[in-house]
């Protein structure tokens, strides 16, 4: 068979189809009959998407290539061109690098599958994290490679692996507050929700800590439960009385922390996370942010914590830890959860025979 351009077509088409319909039907299969099934990392699952720009790139690398070669060959007959562009060739190659590095993906994502429900009776204590992302957030002054915000994200992350059965959730705030992660003990959950978490979720600025604290306690729920807030933010734009919430919040046994997240020099403040240009004020001067560390102090001592500074990309929350430790851990009521086995290793295989058969194509078809 003469194969051409229309084949090729034809092929990526029919193929991509099957991708598609094989993987719904399985997926629909998977998660209405089989209830302990999950992906780990449920999020890298776009990536599939991503990928199919490469079929446009193909499109065009091909069309060039022919082109190119028509115009070499003008003239020529085809017996005397040593090396004839194969379509067949050229499209199952591509198809077979292509599918994949989709299979890796779905590798990555790692299917699992429930392998035993246990249960457990834990004890702790409910911490409420309060992250700033107000736009000063977005400076650049701990780390040349990392916003305050960043920072921050990395010095949870670093907080939850020194946690163990305690349970915690997450209030975004800048001059208005919400809880965005209610309080569980699912650190892997809390680290995933944590990557959503950007300057642009509140459109109203400033940085109303009160609100912030107020917001916690709200979240916390009625469990007689020892307590204690974190609150990660730069200090900038103080709008409310956080020092008169956090005594309030002290009388309810809840102790409040805070960690400042800036340095005391003055910083532009970016208007996106890699951009080089700033907030400028009415009058067209460019806005400055830095620490105020007075306030944070301040706010930790009416709420009977402690405060610690960010040093570069370094949080030392061990010191937090340590002294929310010494508060009586409380029992949780018995919690159901399921163990799980990874299955990426089929997926990962598929992957690697693909990647091979990429390989080889030349030789096998050639």
């Amino acid at each position: 068979m003469n194969w051409n351009w229309k084949h090729s077509v034809f092929f990526l088409l029919f193929t991509e189809g099957l991708f598609w319909v094989f993987g719904f039907v399985l997926h629909t299969y998977l998660t209405q009959n089989v209830p302990e099934f999950r992906w780990e990392n449920k999020a890298y699952l776009w990536g599939i998407l991503f990928v199919r720009v490469l079929l446009v790139f193909f499109a065009f690398a091909t069309w060039r290539k022919i082109k190119r070669r028509q115009k070499l060959t003008h003239g020529l007959s085809q017996s005397k061109w040593t090396t004839p562009f194969s379509y067949r060739n050229q499209t199952i190659k591509f198809a077979s690098l292509f599918y994949a590095l989709s299979f890796f993906i779905l590798a990555w994502a790692n299917p699992q599958l429930g392998k035993d429900e246990k249960k457990m009776n834990s004890s702790g204590i409910d911490i409420m994290v309060c992250l700033d992302v107000s736009n000063s957030m977005l400076a650049r002054d701990l780390s040349g490679e990392m916003t305050r915000l960043e920072v921050a994200k990395l010095a949870i992350k670093n907080m939850l692996k020194q946690l163990n059965g305690d349970r915690v959730g997450v209030v975004v705030f800048a001059g208005s507050s919400y809880s965005f992660i209610p309080i569980t003990n699912d650190y892997n959950y809390i680290k995933l929700e944590l990557l959503s978490i950007n300057p642009g979720m509140l459109s109203t600025q400033g940085t109303a800590i009160g609100s912030a604290i107020e917001t916690a306690m709200n979240s916390f729920g009625d469990d007689k439960t020892n307590k204690a807030i974190v609150v990660f933010t730069d200090g900038e734009n103080h709008e409310d009385n956080a020092q008169k919430v956090a005594k309030a919040a002290r009388k309810k046994g809840v102790k409040i922390y805070t960690v400042g997240m800036a340095t005391n020099k003055a910083v532009p403040i970016p208007k996106s996370k890699n951009g080089n240009d700033f907030h400028k004020d009415r009058n067209g001067n460019i806005v400055l942010t830095k620490l105020n560390e007075k306030m944070l102090s301040d706010i930790a001592q009416a709420g009977n914590g402690n405060y610690v500074r960010a040093n570069k990309t370094r949080v030392d929350t061990k010191s937090i830890l340590t002294d929310i430790d010494k508060l009586e851990e409380t029992k949780f009521k018995e919690r159901k959860f399921m163990t799980y086995e990874d299955r990426f290793q089929w997926l990962l295989g598929v992957g690697m025979i693909l990647l091979f058969l990429s390989n080889l194509i030349g030789r096998i078809l050639g």
